[in-house]
């Protein structure tokens, strides 16, 4: 990573906001001597942390890890470079890099200040923890979108040579699980009365810890194995008429194993991820909401099913973000209350996985909205078609004048998630992005639990229906007394409760890459979605490609990743 803009201290960035994550003055270019002297290591955690936020800015990370799935729609021309898969030298790629790359850099540079310092050794503990945790953090990220990368164990400040060679899938992971490992037992749990909220726990090492041994174990698994998806061709033509498929198509692909992972071995790395989520569900330190609605109000936002989240501060130009705009839009009162932006879609055949009853769809999606402003009144449309008759009978809210729409931004689902802010009118808002969330657990925890006993075991159940019962979805047991679960069935029934429980939150891309279905999954689409979105992909967009002047200015990298 190059990294030598980064060899002084830069600004040091509050994050503050509804978490109260940091109440200290920042510091400009001061001195890692003067830093030390004046013990000012709360500064230099939060630092590190404000790394997260550079490719939140202008919308880098949610357009890196969503656009380039199966289940994302809208608009051709919103979804870009990114959407079509033309990612070398696009700006998203660049920052997505850049970012994880400060937040590393900060990490490594300002663990050195802070253990010269001073101060009492559990705070000192604490924040090593922390900074840690952002490591292995941004590591993970980096890893499992661009393979090997450079691998800085500290920083240049500290006389590390700028330009290294990369280090192999496995000496990153290598150093990742360590960096977690010396996290979740130097931070404070979040039953520690000297946790903050907003900060990493040690539970939060945890998790993060279950998720990077799964993903190992299910990249690592050998190719052949089964699992399937609901997907496939969203649209037929007839005489030239564009006729939507009303549901998505069950298709069983036969997995990859992922590049890098062959010397790892599956099993034993899905028995530690089981350990792990076990140890942390066991701990209980954190908890389901009990309603969709309850999850995702404002007031909620660190709350106690957020394990990691980003945090924020309402219309700051650094620390706030465009996403709520974007996902969900806004009613814009300078058009008369229409909808404004809110391009960004999950596509009809995600919404075609749910139960009818499963609030992640009754509440969750956005069933009417404004659209135009004609004669005087609002236009609304509905959402989905298969509503028409409680529209013409003026039930469950809608209206019979109500409209069917299939512009690329208004048939589709918009989520109510991203409203969790303090105010929409189409400025940066203060959305907490959700890194892991303890639904998250839950299902890891299920994940490992059928490779390691060759299928479900009643304990991976009741896991699994602490969501459906939240979520008010169909029981897995009584699935499973319809057709009894497999081991092949049942990974599968877990990738689809990721992909409807994480809608647009970073998950799905990392998914189907991890398991090997990634190429399977998004060509099976038939080349373009419903709205001419590109889905189809070839062996180099398994990795992005590294910035360009990653490759041409470090002696130790020949060429760039494969393809690119």
């Amino acid at each position: 990573m190059k990294i030598k803009y980064f060899t002084f201290l830069t600004t040091v960035l509050l994050l503050i906001g509804c978490s109260s994550l940091l109440d200290e003055k920042p510091f400009t270019f001061v001195a890692g001597d003067d830093l030390v002297e004046s013990k000012s290591y709360n500064e230099l955690v939060a630092g590190a942390y404000s790394g997260l936020h550079f490719s939140f800015e202008w919308g880098n990370f949610h357009q890196i890890v969503n656009f380039d799935t199966d289940y994302q729609t809208g608009p051709t021309w919103a979804f870009g470079k990114i959407g079509a898969g033309n990612f070398y030298e696009d700006e998203n790629t660049k920052n997505f890099y850049n970012g994880f790359a400060i937040t590393i850099h900060r990490a490594n540079y300002h663990s050195y200040l802070i253990s010269k310092m001073d101060i009492d050794e559990k705070e000192k503990d604490n924040a090593l923890g922390e900074l840690a945790f952002l490591k292995a953090f941004s590591y993970f990220n980096l890893v499992q979108f661009y393979g090997p990368v450079c691998l800085y164990k500290e920083s240049v400040s500290e006389g590390a040579p700028l330009n290294i060679p990369r280090s192999s899938v496995k000496e990153v992971y290598e150093h990742i699980i360590g960096q977690l490992q010396y996290a979740e037992e130097k931070t404070y749990s979040v039953k520690d009365p000297n946790y903050k909220k907003g900060h990493v726990s040690s539970g939060a090492a945890k998790a993060l810890l279950a998720k990077v041994y799964c993903t190992i174990g299910s990249a690592s698994m050998e190719t052949g194995n089964q699992i399937y998806v609901h997907g496939g061709v969203p649209v037929t033509y007839e005489d030239g008429e564009k006729i939507y498929v009303p549901e998505p198509e069950k298709l069983t692909f036969e997995k990859d194993r992922v590049a890098g992972y062959e010397d790892f071995n599956s099993l034993d790395y899905y028995k530690k991820g089981l350990a792990k989520a076990k140890e942390l569900i066991e701990l209980n330190d954190f908890d389901l909401f009990s309603s969709q609605e309850e999850l995702w109000k404002k007031e909620n936002k660190n709350g106690k099913e957020f394990i990691f989240s980003l945090q924020t501060q309402q219309d700051n130009p650094t620390l706030s973000n465009y996403v709520s705009k974007e996902y969900v839009g806004y009613y814009n009162e300078l058009k008369n209350g229409i909808l404004d932006a809110g391009f960004y879609i999950l596509r009809d055949h995600w919404f075609q996985l749910f139960d009818e009853t499963d609030e992640r769809i009754t509440w969750g999606v956005v069933h009417r909205q404004p659209f135009a402003f004609w004669d005087g009144k609002l236009q609304y449309c509905y959402y989905p078609a298969r509503d028409s008759l409680k529209v013409k009978a003026g039930t469950d809210g809608y209206e019979p004048t109500d409209m069917l729409r299939y512009d690329a931004h208004l048939y589709g689902a918009k989520l109510n998630k991203f409203k969790q802010i303090s105010h929409r009118d189409g400025n940066r808002s203060d959305f907490n992005w959700p890194f892991i969330r303890y639904a998250e657990v839950l299902l890891l925890y299920a994940e490992a639990d059928n490779e390691v006993n060759n299928g479900p075991s009643a304990e991976a159940i009741a896991a699994v229906e602490k969501l459906n019962k939240r979520n008010k979805s169909k029981l897995a047991s009584d699935i499973g007394l319809t057709e009894p679960w497999t081991k092949e069935s049942f990974r599968s029934y877990i990738l689809e409760e990721r992909a409807k429980e994480f809608g647009e939150e970073g998950h799905r891309r990392f998914d189907l890459i991890r398991w090997g279905i990634y190429l399977q999954t998004m060509n099976a689409i038939g080349g373009a979605d419903e709205n001419g979105v590109l889905k189809r992909r070839e062996k180099r967009h398994l990795l992005l490609p590294l910035p360009a002047d990653e490759v041409n200015t470090n002696e130790h990298i020949n060429v760039n990743n494969p393809g690119w």
